[in-house]
């Protein structure tokens, strides 16, 4: 993975990238591709629940960056369990190993605490948080 134009874009593995463009897990490393790619571009350290919202926020930024993308979300509908492997070759083929997306800027990306956000989702005696002795 390299970063360009002083850290505003740096190249992660096409399935990852995918993933959080075309709402279907083709990230060979699954979930922590994502994880990855949405860390990096809000430079910040995600919970489980943040991830839906975050990835509608950067779709629409890194399509801007790569309108040819659009073809693979609308592609994404026949993608399953069965056959991802297939279609993340095609893409590859298509798009090449790596992708480059951008930095979210603070018009692109709400920072929403993520305990905050949990409560709003989850009734609070639902929650428990563990204190790692820090």
């Amino acid at each position: 993975m390299s970063e360009t134009v002083q850290n505003r874009t740096k190249d992660f593995p096409t399935g990852a990238v995918l993933s959080v463009v075309a709402d279907v897990l083709v990230s060979e490393n699954h979930i922590a591709g994502v994880y990855e790619v949405l860390n990096w571009m809000t430079g910040e350290s995600l919970y489980t629940h943040q991830l839906p919202r975050v990835s509608l926020e950067a779709t629409p930024v890194i399509v801007a960056m790569h309108p040819e993308l659009a073809v693979a979300i609308a592609e994404a509908e026949q993608v399953n369990g069965e056959n991802w492997r297939e279609w993340l070759a095609i893409w590859k083929a298509r798009y090449g190993e790596t992708i480059a997306v951008p930095r979210l800027n603070i018009a692109e990306h709400e920072r929403i605490d993520p305990l905050s956000e949990l409560a709003e989702k989850v009734p609070p005696d639902r929650i428990v948080v563990i204190d790692g002795g820090h």
